[in-house]
């Protein structure tokens, strides 16, 4: 269960994003283990063969020239085992240090981060010690260990037995016989250890999962305080958009002195229109508006001497058909030429 009973909503992508960050994911390490296990055991297989080869040509190169072990002359003999042994472990160590990396990043990805290494204070809490000690944490990982305890003992003890068993044999077949005996057993030992790791690992990673995903939860005042903080304020957000809205129509009424003409419904339609010869195109709507918008364009215009036209079917159409700032389509050329043609004919602009 969560750690606070409060805690019942799941965890937003951010409180995700913040835990992985901090180091904090869902990682079982007897995956890991698991993967060693089973990679060691085909390792040895695929390995032994090579191993023996190897050694058998190290070993011949020792005793049949005595020579190279005098100290003045064991330089190459120094070097060469080197070698040998360079061949023996590296490999196996790179393979293994892959699969570590390898089996982790299949569980969480690539991470790197070291936030989880820096002290927190917070462990130095004795209760809340006491806690993590009687946490169903520490009850999973005492029955997990114990598992794993009791069957290691029972494999070793087969293994023992059986090797026991023909221990007594061993004195009487070649010494090759008994590295095969010994290898048999080795392998019989590995293999048992990875085959018993797999469901321990799955079990784990399934328990981390879900503790991950309870140690994440959050309480709905969270997730409200959270989307508060990166989506803005409700109250602030309508108060800018207020401002925003306050601030266009200024600008808008601004550009209104400007017009050749305002077309109106009469009454609860105006749009404000700009037509600069040689310049512009098409007439462009500088503002428009309805009811008191509408009103106080109107007011403007008669404040500054623009003529103002009731068409109410042309006004409602451009009121709806184009944005304050854009030409008007071409369906509009006629009708709108035709008032234009009128006001400037009025203002001798037109003969």
């Amino acid at each position: 269960m969560a750690k606070d009973p409060s805690k019942t909503e799941k965890a937003t992508p951010r409180r995700r994003q913040k835990a992985r960050e901090e180091g904090q994911v869902a990682r079982s390490q007897d995956i890991p283990i698991a993967a060693t296990l089973i990679v060691t055991f085909l390792i040895l297989i695929a390995y032994i063969p090579f191993s023996y080869h190897l050694l058998t040509e190290y070993f011949h190169y020792t005793f049949s020239d005595p020579l190279s072990l005098i100290p003045e002359r064991n330089e190459g003999f120094i070097l060469y085992t080197i070698k040998i042994i360079s061949l023996l472990i590296l490999p196996i160590f790179a393979v293994l240090l892959v699969t570590g990396v390898f089996s982790n990043v299949l569980q969480f990805g690539f991470l790197f981060s070291t936030k989880a290494l820096t002290p927190k204070l917070d462990r130095l809490n004795v209760i809340k010690g006491l806690g993590r000690i009687f946490s169903m944490k520490t009850a999973f990982e005492l029955i997990r260990n114990l598992l794993k305890l009791i069957f290691a003992s029972a494999v070793a003890y087969f293994l023992m037995v059986k090797i026991m068993n023909n221990s007594f044999n061993m004195s009487f077949i070649p010494f090759n016989h008994e590295v095969y005996f010994m290898l048999k057993y080795t392998l019989m030992l590995v293999l048992a250890f990875a085959i018993s790791s797999i469901p321990v690992a799955i079990i784990d990673f399934i328990y981390r999962k879900w503790e991950y995903e309870e140690n994440l939860k959050m309480s709905k005042e969270e997730v409200k305080e959270e989307r508060k903080m990166y989506e803005g304020n409700p109250q602030i957000k309508a108060a800018i958009r207020k401002k925003q809205r306050e601030i266009a129509m200024m600008r808008m009424m601004a550009e209104v002195p400007k017009a050749d003409v305002v077309i109106t419904n009469p009454d609860h339609y105006a749009v404000a229109l700009v037509y600069e010869r040689g310049k512009m195109n098409a007439p462009k709507v500088i503002a428009k508006g309805k009811n008191l918008i509408a009103e106080k364009i109107k007011e403007i215009a008669k404040k500054h001497d623009i003529p103002i036209v009731e068409n109410p079917p042309l006004a409602r159409a451009l009121y709806s058909s184009v944005e304050v700032g854009h030409f008007i389509p071409e369906k509009f050329y006629v009708a709108v030429a035709k008032i234009l043609a009128k006001v400037y004919k009025q203002k001798g602009l037109l003969s």
